[in-house]
């Protein structure tokens, strides 16, 4: 047993990171949580799976008696530990050819890395992983909600020209599962669905915490279309769907009256739009926040730089481009007000060009001053570079959201 130096912050070591980055991981399992929460993970574990041929990884975990997967690629698998690592676990072991490693979280915030003989070896070929998916919500049981919308049959069989929007549903809920750990555990889950239009994944968000979870909540669902409100708030009704409620109304001039929001979500809602949700949820003080952007004109409209003269003469280029740069700018903005973000992918390209998810999850500290400086500057680097003057999160964020650029400007002078 050789003991390897300490880090200086807990953080997950750079010799983990390359295991996952160049395939090397064999095994790698998260113990010993930091809180005992009922809903949150007792254990992690991560194996390499090909899928399509490509290298993935796959996590589970345990919640009561059902085991909960998720595949990820190596960049995402990155992401995903590094979060858990830092948030939930105190232990953790990484089995590689070479040696085993055994990680623990000191009392004085450090790691501490102990390394073993190897106990285990890489098989020839990493398992397939192109076997039937294990759902939250499986195949062949009776689910009211999906019935109701016309996706599934009462006998529990997904209607064949619903499979799309099965597997949508399910992949949503995966992201879903994956936040549990950073809402309150005791109490009703305040949560809001901005732009819910006819409300699938409203009706599968109050399935998973009332059915799965079996917690209360009060869900707001908020649409400009009267019409489809009515339409969704007669569906709650007739499922007796308690805790579940619908409202018309304009993102931007939406007021909650529940005050803090534990779960914000907007999927789809379009240009702006989504800039208000995500401003309604920051200014909510919420602890997770999960979007989908739809179109995105804004950006589109003001884009340009000399630099990128040769992507941006292209107007489907230059529409992407716009695209990505709106999200970046909008995970940016939730960085600086004290949310940790990532950017990933929603559901296969294949089945809408809208994929990408942006999931933050409130920091249980504020920013460090540095950080904070280095967000801003980040953020104020990528309007500079594409010659954007004005962003509409920041604009609906308001003063506060001023404040904070202004003191990390106030402290880099000083």
């Amino acid at each position: 047993m050789n003991p390897q130096p300490s880090h200086p912050e807990a953080g997950l070591p750079s010799l983990v990171i390359k295991a996952l980055q160049e395939g090397n991981c064999i095994q790698m399992v998260l113990s010993k949580p930091i809180k005992k929460k009922a809903a949150a993970r007792r254990k992690v574990s991560i194996r390499p799976v090909l899928i399509r041929d490509k290298q993935h990884y796959q996590l589970s975990f345990t919640r009561g008696q059902q085991e909960v997967h998720e595949n990820l690629l190596p960049g995402e698998t990155i992401q995903r530990v590094e979060q858990l690592w830092e948030d939930l676990f105190l232990e953790g072991y990484l089995f590689t050819n070479e040696a085993d490693y055994h990680l623990q979280k000191t009392n004085k915030g450090s790691v501490q890395l102990k390394k073993h003989a190897p106990t285990k070896a890489q098989p020839e070929q990493v398992t397939s992983h192109n076997r039937a998916k294990q759902y939250l919500i499986p195949e062949g049981v009776h689910c009211p909600f999906l019935e109701e919308i016309g996706v599934m049959s009462r006998n529990g069989k997904v209607k064949a020209a619903q499979y799309r929007k099965f597997r949508q549903i399910n992949r949503y809920l995966e992201f879903i599962n994956d936040i549990v750990a950073a809402l309150p555990e005791d109490g009703t889950l305040r949560i809001t669905d901005f732009g819910c239009g006819k409300s699938y994944l409203t009706f599968a968000t109050h399935h998973f915490f009332t059915s799965i979870l079996q917690r209360d909540v009060n869900i707001t669902g908020l649409d400009l279309k009267r019409s489809v409100v009515e339409h969704c708030q007669q569906i709650a009704e007739n499922l007796d769907c308690r805790g579940l409620s619908f409202k018309t109304g304009d993102i931007a001039a939406f007021q909650n009256e529940q005050g803090h929001c534990d779960l914000s979500i907007s999927l789809h809602a379009c240009d702006t739009a989504t800039d208000a949700a995500l401003a309604a949820a920051v200014q909510a003080d919420a602890s997770v926040i999960l979007a989908v952007p739809c179109c995105q004109n804004e950006i589109y409209q003001q884009i340009t730089s000399q630099s990128a003269e040769g992507l941006l003469k292209h107007g489907i280029l230059k529409e992407k481009t716009a695209a990505l740069l709106t999200d970046a700018l909008r995970s940016q903005v939730l960085e600086i007000c004290g949310y940790r973000t990532q950017v990933i992918e929603f559901i296969d390209t294949q089945h809408t060009p809208k994929n990408l998810l942006i999931k933050a999850v409130k920091r249980t500290a504020p920013l460090t001053d540095s950080d904070l400086q280095q967000a801003v500057e980040e953020y104020e680097s990528l309007k500079t570079q594409f010659g954007i003057p004005a962003f509409a999160l920041e604009r609906s964020l308001g003063d506060h959201f001023k404040q904070l650029c202004q003191s990390a400007v106030k402290d880099s002078a000083g």
